[in-house]
């Protein structure tokens, strides 16, 4: 049985699926690393809450070092829309669920 943790998120068109670390985009599926999926998951598990790269970096045990979260920010844009994650000037990124406007 799914706990609440490993239950889908539905953000619109964009689901996530943590359990078996699948995303999809309008019906299709989006190829992420492993670390891709991480960051998306832990943003997308908070929407409208900002997280410092280092607190993304420090919420798993990524590969890379911490300052190299601004390129997975980037590739994650690039696969899902400029818009699913807003940069805070500053203070680092928070998810914004599509269909959402940015507040």
């Amino acid at each position: 049985m799914a706990t609440s943790a490993d239950a889908p998120l539905l953000f619109g068109s964009l689901q996530i699926d943590p359990q078996r670390r699948l995303i999809w985009q309008s019906g299709q599926t989006v190829e992420l690393t492993p670390m891709e999926f991480d960051i998306l998951l832990l943003l997308a598990r908070r929407p409208g809450q900002v997280f410092t790269a280092r607190q993304i970096y420090e919420a798993d045990s990524f590969g890379a070092s911490w300052t190299g979260i601004s390129s997975m920010v980037y590739k994650l844009r690039r696969k899902l829309g400029a818009g699913i994650i807003e940069t805070v000037r500053g203070h680092g990124y928070k998810f914004v669920a599509p269909g959402t406007s940015p507040k």
